[in-house]
C-alpha cells in the first residue's frame, strides 16, 4: 500500500483501503503489525498536520472513533493476546485511544504533541 505524502489523502488510504488494516483484522482475523503501525502513523501524521481542525469530515470521526472501538473488540479472542502479547495489545489499544481523544478534543496528550513511532 501506498501512503501518499499529503496527510488528508494518506489517512483516507488507511481508513478506506481495501486491504486495510481494520478489513485484515475484520474479514480474515489477522492482526498485521506493519499495516498497523502505517494506520496509527497515518492517523498520527494527520493530527500532527496544519490542517487539523480546520475541517473535519464525518469520515475522519467515523474513522478515528471506528478503529478505536471495532480494533478492542475484533481482537478480544484469546488467540491474540497470545500470539501478540498482552503488552503488545494493550499498547495497540491505548496508542488508538489517544489518537482518538487528540482528534475529538484537538489538544494531544504527549508533550509538544510528540509521539514515537509504533513499532511493528
Amino acid at each position: 500500500m501506498t501512503t501518499s505524502p499529503d496527510p488528508v489523502e494518506a489517512l483516507r488510504e488507511q481508513f478506506q483501503s481495501e486491504d486495510g488494516f481494520l478489513v485484515e483484522l475484520r474479514c480474515f482475523a489477522r492482526w498485521d503489525k506493519a499495516a498497523f503501525a502505517r494506520l496509527v502513523a497515518a492517523m498520527q501524521r494527520y493530527l500532527e498536520s496544519a490542517g487539523h481542525g480546520e475541517h473535519l469530515e464525518r469520515w475522519m470521526a467515523e474513522g478515528f472513533w471506528l478503529h478505536g472501538d471495532m480494533v478492542k473488540v475484533l481482537s478480544s479472542p484469546p488467540e491474540f493476546r497470545n500470539a501478540l502479547g498482552k503488552e503488545y495489545l494493550d499498547a495497540a489499544y491505548q496508542r488508538l485511544s489517544d489518537l482518538a481523544c487528540w482528534f475529538f478534543t484537538g489538544a494531544s496528550i504527549w508533550e509538544e504533541n510528540s509521539l514515537a513511532p509504533f513499532e511493528a
